[in-house]
Formats: C-alpha cells, structure tokens, sequence
C-alpha cells in the first residue's frame, strides 16, 4: 500500500521550510519528506539554541530544558535499575551533550556514547564522555543495553541503524527508546505547530505501536511502557511560542498537564518509553 499525506509541517524552529509527513500504512509511521540528503542535516542543527547538542543556559528556556532533563535522569536510571541488578555495560545512541552517559557511569555502569554532530560531541567529551566514532564499530553482542533517548527519530538509515544496534546486544540485551507520540492529544491540538514534530530534524514520527511492528522482526518484543510526562508540558510550551503566544508559559503548562490527563484515560501520552528484551 501507497503512503499518505498526514499532514503539511514547517521548520518553525530555524528555516521556516514546509515538508510533507506521510503515513506508512502498516507501521503507522509518519516519514519526513522529502527527506533531506545526508550531507545537508548538519545546517538544521546549527544553531546555539538546540538545546540537546549544547550545555548553554543562557535563556529562560534553555533554563526550563536543564531543568526538566536534570529531573528525568534519576527516574531514568531508577528504571534501568529495576531491570538489571548490578551495574553493566551500555552504549546512549544519539548522546548528544552526554547526560545519560554521565548519570549511568555515576551508577557504576561501563558506558559510553555515540553523537554523529561534531559540535555536541566535543562539548560533551570536555566533560568526559567517551565515545564509539561508528555503529559499524560495535562488536557482537557487546552491550547489555543500548539507548535511544529522542534520537531514533533523527537517524538517517532506520532499519541499518536498528540492525547494527542490536547485533551490539548481549543475549537478553535490552534496548530503551523515548519518542513523542503523534496521537497524543497535545499533538493533535497543536496539529501543524506541534513542536516535536520538529521536521526536518525528525525524519520519522512514531505511533504507540509503530516500533512494535518494525523491532518484531528484528527479534525484538516490548516488555514495558511508560510515559514522559514532563515532555507534554515542555512541546506544549514550545508549540506555543511556535503559535507566538505571548502567554507561552501559561498556556503551555495548561495544555501539557491537560494532555497527561487525558494521557492517563486513553494511554496516549505526548511521549512514551519504549523497553524491548532481545529474544533472538
């Protein structure tokens, strides 16, 4: 089956260029296009306010983006905790200014990143972080988990990119995925201005049971879910200034709490957690 047009969105965070999602009828998926061409990506992360790709807090908002991740690592690393007992080894895919690589190797984990954009990856060994410099690099079941925290929907080549991950895997390996929910209820409010659509830095836009049906074939099966709930209230936030609403806090904090409401009733959060147990 052909995909459709979803839906028309603009680059409301640097170009302001229109791109089209389209909606892959059986996983659910929505794909940017047209999809830039690998070598062009760079230039739609090349500004100082992308906060995953720098450790700047030098605006309110910047501010509000520290705050809220600093918040999510414990949880995050409380999570993990649940699932493996003692400290192993781990690899953050898209690691960005190196958060997570930190925290987990504050808890004893081996464990290091992997950031394709220059500027981040600089920033974030200043700090420490030891980086793989390839996915080709990963060895055979060398890691007993591998993370994607809201970067999966910014890789270039999806199913290589999942492929060579989880031939990285441990037996039982596990890999932890965080991304927006296109059929959350702040997404559908804010439609073209919902700001994790974020195109065309996210090339893909997955529904709840998108991932399900492309990591089942790769011997991979789902044993956990959770929401993000603070990721409602910052998109909603950003979705506002997208609307140039001058009452952006306010209004931004009320829709993203609506949304984590109506998240609770009908199990479509702004973003999930995804767990998937290699079983292969």
């Amino acid at each position: 089956m052909k995909n459709k047009e979803y839906i028309v969105v603009k680059d409301h965070f640097l170009t302001q260029e229109e791109f089209v999602l389209t909606k892959d009828p059986y996983t659910n998926m929505l794909r940017t296009t047209p999809k830039p061409p690998e070598g062009e990506l760079v230039k739609y992360y090349e500004s100082p306010d992308y906060a995953s790709h720098n450790s700047s807090k030098k605006t309110f908002f910047s501010q509000l983006y520290f705050i809220a991740r600093a918040f999510s690592m414990w949880p995050k690393t409380l999570m993990i905790s649940k699932y493996f007992e003692t400290p192993k080894k781990a690899l953050d895919v898209g690691s960005g200014s190196g958060s997570f690589v930190k925290a987990l190797t504050k808890k004893g984990w081996n464990t290091v990143g992997y950031e394709p954009n220059v500027k981040a990856r600089a920033q974030a060994e200043k700090e420490g972080v030891v980086h793989i410099t390839s996915l080709n690099n990963v060895g055979g079941s060398e890691y007993d988990l591998i993370a994607f925290w809201h970067s999966l929907e910014h890789v270039f080549f999806l199913e290589n990119t999942l492929k060579k991950t989880i031939k990285g895997l441990n037996k039982n390996g596990m890999i932890i995925i965080a991304c927006p929910n296109y059929r959350s209820w702040d997404a559908r409010h804010y439609n073209s201005f919902w700001a994790a659509y974020d195109a065309p830095r996210h090339l893909r836009h997955f529904a709840p049971d998108s991932l399900k049906k492309i990591l089942a074939p790769m011997g991979m099966r789902q044993i956990n879910q959770w929401p993000l709930l603070l990721d409602a209230i910052y998109i909603s936030m950003l979705s506002e200034k997208n609307l140039k609403n001058r009452f952006w806090f306010i209004k931004g904090l009320a829709c993203g709490l609506y949304s984590n409401i109506v998240g609770f009733l009908n199990k479509n959060y702004s973003s999930h957690i995804y767990l998937f147990k290699k079983m292969l």
